[in-house]
């Protein structure tokens, strides 16, 4: 896995780490009563804004830029509230991120994904799919995978790419996950680069490398986009 990936991941680690280790600190210096924890408490949403800033410096796509602004926004607003800056709480303008998800829907709607100089989005090597309250199944064979651009709310699907060929450097699949799930399959010869934002949902990458049938160079996909209360599931 690239240098620059695993960085990528591990920085939203590092910050609640430290955030889970500054208020172990806290909590044994107020049991000894050195400080009064309450005091500093009201300073918990700094570690949502570190989380936003860091996907905005190291986002690669919209979606990333955007996402890390409302992090920082609502981790600042939270702050704002806890000092007593702020007499509206953020939780009343929460119905706003309903209005993100369906302004990223329609944008995602008018404007096909970009993937490269030259590449197509349609065709055999590139896969569409939208499931509303429903779920859909789609396999590809094809010699020149280029990616895909699926839309799941409160569904699901399942896109098989075991037979499957990459030529170019990459292939990439957008994927918008709301209350729905999304399972990917790949041969085991490709390598992940998951860029997908969880908001209440997760990422499983389960893939491994170099198994047992693993065979060719290795081919390169990147599987970026959106899950809110949902789950993108990557194996092979």
């Amino acid at each position: 896995m690239p240098d620059d990936v695993l960085a990528r991941r591990n920085v939203s680690r590092v910050v609640v780490g430290f955030a889970i280790i500054a208020a172990g600190i806290l909590f044994t210096l107020d049991n000894l009563r050195v400080v009064d924890a309450e005091t500093y408490l009201s300073y918990w949403p700094l570690a949502v804004v570190a989380i936003g800033l860091a996907h905005i410096v190291q986002g690669r796509t919209w979606g990333g830029y955007l996402w890390g602004l409302v992090l920082v926004i609502g981790g600042l607003w939270l702050l704002g509230e806890n000092l007593g800056l702020l007499s509206v709480s953020v939780w009343t303008l929460s119905p706003l991120l309903l209005v993100l998800l369906g302004a990223s829907i329609i944008w995602r709607g008018c404007c096909p994904p970009v993937l490269g100089r030259g590449s197509a989005t349609d065709g055999p090597g590139f896969i569409r799919g939208t499931a509303v309250m429903g779920g859909f199944d789609r396999v590809s064979d094809a010699s020149d995978f280029r990616g895909g651009d699926v839309v799941v709310l409160m569904g699901g699907c399942k896109l098989d790419l075991r037979r499957a060929t990459i030529t170019a450097d990459e292939a990439v699949v957008d994927v918008l996950a709301i209350m729905g799930g999304v399972e990917i399959r790949i041969p085991e010869n490709w390598t992940v680069d998951a860029k997908v934002l969880p908001l209440m949902g997760g990422v499983a990458n389960q893939t491994r490398t170099g198994g047992t049938g693993a065979t060719g160079p290795a081919q390169r996909l990147v599987v970026r986009g959106l899950v809110f209360m949902g789950a993108v599931e990557i194996k092979n």
